[in-house]
Order: structure tokens, then sequence, then C-alpha cells
């Protein structure tokens, strides 16, 4: 009953604009589009000109190197027994107190073998500073020194281990 008395409105079609597009509005599009790149780049240009009067592109800038050395000979002690090669020396000294014998390190550097530092100086490595030696160790929580040290560890267990300069000395001659 009351659907009859309602008045719908319905929305009226919008009129199509019929404009043709001739030959002469196409090519003031195309003008008007290179124009307008052409000053899109102009004002480029004077920006990049105006910044280095400014200085923003001055010589005092140096891209930094993108060469990194890393330096694997120094070790941490925990990573004693867990290197990537099947046979390698540690030496374990002093590095910080300028104690470290340079004998035994010009041997080390002449040697063949694959050879690490650990710095006992360092509070990392403090802890395994002992008055005994443990030579029988099988991980880096049992290891204990107590002077120079050179170690040769041969697939991940202990080989030879040498305590004192003179012991060291004597093997690597």
């Amino acid at each position: 009953m009351a659907k009859n008395n309602m008045k719908l409105k319905y929305k009226t079609k919008k009129r199509e604009r019929k404009v043709e597009v001739t030959k002469t509005d196409k090519i003031k599009s195309a003008v008007y589009t290179v124009i307008g790149v052409f000053m899109f780049f102009g004002l480029m240009y004077l920006c990049v000109l105006g910044l280095n009067k400014l200085g923003a592109f001055e010589e005092g800038y140096k891209r930094p190197d993108n060469k990194t050395e890393f330096n694997y000979e120094k070790i941490m002690i925990g990573n004693v027994f867990n290197r990537s090669e099947k046979s390698y020396y540690v030496l374990f000294d002093n590095y910080k107190n300028y104690k470290i014998n340079n004998y035994v390190d010009d041997l080390i550097k002449d040697s063949d073998e694959v050879v690490y530092k650990v710095d006992m100086s360092l509070s990392e490595n403090a802890s395994h500073i002992s008055d005994e030696n443990n030579k029988n160790a099988t991980n880096s929580e049992e290891l204990k020194i107590n002077d120079i040290t050179l170690i040769k560890i041969s697939n991940g267990k202990i080989v030879k281990y040498l305590t004192g300069s003179d012991e060291i000395e004597s093997y690597l001659e």
C-alpha cells in the first residue's frame, strides 16, 4: 500500500559530449608536453647550480672505502676449538703489558701453519688465567692458561701443549 504512494526519483543519464579531437589539438597537446618536460629539466638544472654555489657539492667529503679487512689472526678464547681448519696453532700471550716474546712471534710468522693469537689481557679472556694448566681440555671453558702457551689443535682436540717461551722456542726452531 505505502509503496504505491511513494514517488521514486531516478537518476537521469548524463549527457554524452561529442567532442571531436582535431589534428591541431593533438599537436598543441604534444607541444605543451614537450615544453613542460623542458621546463622541469631546466628547473632541476637551476636547482643543481644553486646548490653548487651554496657549497653542497664541496670536495671535502671523502667516500668511505668499501674494502673491509678482517684480522682472523686474533681470536677470543671461546673460539679456540671451533676454527674451520683441520690443524692449527693457538698462541696465548698477554699483549697489553708489552711482555710479548718477539722471538716467538717471529718464529710463528715464519711457520707454514695457521696460527691464531689469544690476548689474555682482555677481560673476556681473564677468567681462564690460572696457576695450573689443563692440557686435556676438550672445550674452551676447560682451558687454564698461566704463561705464554702454544697449543696445536687437530680435529678439535689438543695434540700439543707447550708452556713457557723456552719450550715454545725449542719446538718451533
